[in-house]
């Protein structure tokens, strides 16, 4: 009778009500006339083994048994598995175990009491209704336990619920904790009401109870299964179990109908339990097995019908008196009449499926202040959950099946963004002024001499490096990008920042560039001449123009090969105070452009600008003393560029290997460098510039030939420029013929000394005759060059022309005190 260890003491409440029928079914003159029913009964203590001792003792003492019953389903697999060795029919009003509903292994059990997979679909309906899509099996390892889990999950995962299992034996403690590791909030208990007990105080301990959790028991324990037991030593008060247990919701079959009907035997459910009481001398509430009382007092009616019908059936071709247990006529006739029973017992209507197995509705009851409350019914037939809304919850609602899981969007602080924006937008504001300075001042000479389409490619990259940090900000507090824009943002970013930056350096580069090739040229001459004539701006532009096409191919091939797209990289769930309270954790997402070959790209670009960055402080270096009339501020492009070579190396690999995912200090750091340079490039290029506009008045200004093309349309500049390039050309040249010239003079002065005056006199000839063919041509060229300038530039004046007089003089002077010859040869431009 009792439970045994981790056992079910059903046998307590169970035995009371077995013999109550045998007493009503003898009692009944309309079944089993002439007969009497007696009981041989054993305390098996729900385990297999001893149970198996009872049925050979039960099988081999007189008199021959007609039927059996059982109670646990451990034992009732034993007894069900072998019964039908000796043609008996075994009815068990306890056994809950879904393996016992496999007719090919138990061939000749019925159940009063309704299979444990009866509560899964039921559990699952409630799992649905208070939207759960986790749930946490903890089982006990025995067959009837494992085999519902098994079912559980099959019927979870057909609903597209995840289910984790743990299992014990004996001590739940690892289990417990495994459970709390894994952060289970819904939780399927299977086990006996002693492992129950164990379980709730290791719940308690580990404070695996609460507003955050949900328990699902076995619905056949005593109302009082949670109160602590002496002989079992859990170590938790009475008032620790109340807690633990409060609101756990438990699912059972109706086992006691609540209707006024009476049963087969002329009594209700409430007649039954009034009786039942008065057998029982414990607390009903804590009794083992009196929920299942009414099983085991319809059990005994549906054998006594069984007989009955047997009786009825048999005819005069056997009897029952002359049953054996080889006799299998009278057993096969007792089985067909079980399978067929139906009729009102005191636990509902009794009928069995085919598969022996009591068919019920299911009652879901909650406790509540230590009192189980009815909340439900649920109908497997026709799938319909009758729901009373008297659930109760430690909050507001049911609490979620895990942890709350809060995307947290990782963005730039909006504060630190508006800061950044304001800077960029002065930024931009002192660019445009410069823009504006460097075309209103361009007669100055102080602009002149400078280059000042370079200085306004320079403005241009500026503005383009200063615009780039809108974009790099985003998405901040409360701008938020969508997923379609992201990719095309990403290319943003980029190009908008490594065109700014070859613009903007690029058009210091191509100064201190210009300054360095001249100031090595092998011909020192022209060096120094060349230092006081204007140098065309094509020059300059060629170089940057250089830059940002190769950042043009660069940016095209990295757009078709290997796309950027948006990737998220998530980081360590986080909890705030309001989490803690609401049981909500936030996952932090960076959302990052991204290819799939990201780190070859960024090495390539960062390795391409980093070579040019040092290069440029090279040049910078080697030109610090050279200084041109028409590029007059090369060393203060020099002092821009040591800045952004020093600020961008610095910031480059920080930016992008270290604080990548750190949105703040990244948005920050790039942002102070490019407003860093922004302000020291445009404050050293111009800064000079405009104290000198604003000490100087412009009467007072250098003033040369030169001055005038910044009144020139730009058709005529272009001109201009291209009549520069030519002007220099022809200096060259005209330095090249007086090189020939000089060469002519010395052979001149060699043929003096010669005595032969007809073989002087006719290598002078010769000689000069070639000097004036080259003066002829240089002539020629210098006069057509001089009017196409004329005529271009200055159509109203007297024409400009480059005079070239070569006189050539020889004298022959034939004497016999002095023989020689006088050759000079001048030129004069």
């Amino acid at each position: 009778m009792e439970a045994g260890t981790g056992g079910w003491p059903g046998g307590e409440a169970c035995l009371p009500a077995v013999q109550l029928a045998l007493e009503d079914v003898n009692n009944d003159q309309t079944i089993l006339k002439g007969y009497e029913l007696k009981l041989h009964h054993y305390n098996s203590k729900c385990k297999p083994g001893l149970a198996a001792k009872q049925l050979f003792e039960l099988l081999y003492n007189p008199p021959v048994k007609l039927i059996l019953l059982s109670g646990c389903s451990p034992v009732t697999t034993v007894i069900a598995e072998a019964a039908p060795v000796w043609n008996l029919v075994v009815l068990s009003y306890g056994a809950s175990s879904p393996a016992l509903s496999n007719r090919a292994r138990f061939p000749t059990l019925f159940r009063t009491h309704p299979s444990a997979n009866m509560h899964n679909p039921t559990r699952v309906k409630l799992f649905e209704k208070f939207k759960w899509k986790r749930i946490t099996i903890l089982q006990s390892v025995e067959e009837v336990f494992t085999s519902t889990a098994k079912s559980l999950e099959e019927e979870c995962r057909e609903r597209d619920i995840r289910v984790d299992k743990q299992s014990f034996y004996g001590d739940p403690t690892d289990a417990i904790k495994t459970l709390v590791r894994q952060d289970a909030r819904i939780i399927v208990g299977l086990y006996y009401v002693t492992e129950a007990r164990r379980v709730l105080c290791q719940a308690y301990k580990h404070g695996l109870y609460g507003k955050k959790y949900v328990w699902f028991l076995i619905g056949w324990y005593a109302d009082t299964w949670y109160l602590p037991v002496r002989e079992e030593q859990l170590n938790c008060t009475a008032k620790q179990m109340e807690e633990a247990a409060q609101y756990h919701f438990t699912t059972e079959s109706i086992m006691l109908r609540k209707d006024n009907k009476k049963a087969i035997s002329g009594i209700t459910g409430n007649k039954f339990l009034q009786r039942l009481k008065k057998e029982l001398s414990t607390n009903p509430a804590e009794t083992g097995g009196y929920p299942e009382a009414p099983l085991a007092y319809d059990a005994v009616w549906a054998l006594a019908l069984a007989l009955n019908c047997t009786l009825n059936n048999i005819g005069d071709s056997a009897s029952i008196e002359e049953f054996t247990y080889n006799n299998t006529i009278v057993a096969s006739q007792i089985f067909d009449c079980v399978k067929n029973t139906q009729f009102q017992g005191v636990s509902g209507k009794v009928m069995f499926s085919e598969a022996g197995d009591r068919i019920a509705r299911t009652q879901i009851e909650q406790m509540q202040n230590g009192k189980y409350i009815i909340t439900g019914f649920y109908d497997l037939t026709n799938n319909h959950l009758e729901w009373f809304n008297k659930e109760k919850w430690y909050g507001k609602g049911p609490p979620a099946d895990s942890t709350i899981i809060k995307r947290l969007l990782l963005k730039v602080n909006f504060y630190l963004y508006a800061i950044i924006c304001l800077g960029a937008i002065a930024a931009i504001i002192f660019s445009i002024f410069l823009f504006i300075f460097n075309r209103e001042c361009s007669n100055r000479s102080i602009i002149l001499q400078s280059q000042p389409k370079c200085n306004n490619l320079l403005i241009f990259g500026c503005i383009l490096c200063s615009g780039s940090l809108f974009l790099m900000g985003l998405p901040t507090g409360i701008v938020n990008i969508p997923n379609d824009f992201f990719p095309s943002l990403c290319y943003a970013k980029v190009m908008m920042l490594m065109i700014g930056f070859s613009f903007a350096y690029g058009s210091m580069f191509a100064k201190v560039w210009v300054v360095h090739r001249m100031g090595v040229n092998e011909n020192q001459k022209i060096v120094l001449d060349d230092k006081s004539e204007p140098i065309p701006s094509f020059k300059f532009q060629s170089i940057v123009a250089t830059f940002v096409f190769v950042d043009f191919v660069l940016l095209l091939i990295w757009i078709f090969v290997d796309p950027l797209q948006r990737y998220e990289q998530y980081f360590y769930l986080k909890v705030s105070e309001e989490g803690k309270r609401d049981d909500i954790k936030y996952l932090p997402v960076l959302e990052l452009c991204q290819s799939k070959h990201h780190e070859v790209w960024i090495a390539l670009i960062l390795g391409y600008k980093c070579l040019l960055l040092v290069f440029g402080l090279f040049m910078a270096y080697e030109s610090r003393n050279l200084k041109l009339r028409y590029v007059n501020d090369s060393r203060f492009a020099g002092m821009a560029i040591y800045n952004v070579a020093i600020l961008s190396l610095v910031t480059a690999p920080v930016v992008c290997l270290l604080i990548r995912t750190q949105p703040n200090a990244n948005f920050a750091f790039i942002s102070i460098t490019v407003l860093l340079c922004t302000f020291i490039s445009l404050g050293l290029v111009f800064i000079p510039k405009i104290r000198y506009v604003c000490r100087i008045p412009a009467e007072n200004d250098e003033h040369d030939s030169y001055s005038v093309k910044g009144t020139f349309s730009f058709p005529e500049q272009q001109l201009f420029d291209t009549f520069l390039k030519e002007n220099l050309d022809l200096k060259r040249q005209i330095h090249n013929k007086e090189d020939k010239i000089r060469e002519c003079q010395n052979v001149l002065t060699r043929r003096r000394g010669h005595r032969n005056n007809l073989s002087s006199i006719g290598s002078t000839e010769n000689i000069s005759s070639t000097c004036f063919k080259c003066i002829d041509d240089f002539s020629k060229t210098s006069n057509e060059s001089s009017k196409t300038i004329s005529e271009g530039f200055f159509p109203s004046s007297s024409p400009t022309t480059f005079t070239t007089t070569a006189l050539i003089e020889t004298h022959n002077n034939i004497s016999a005190d002095t023989d020689s010859s006088s050759n000079s040869c001048e030129i004069l431009l």
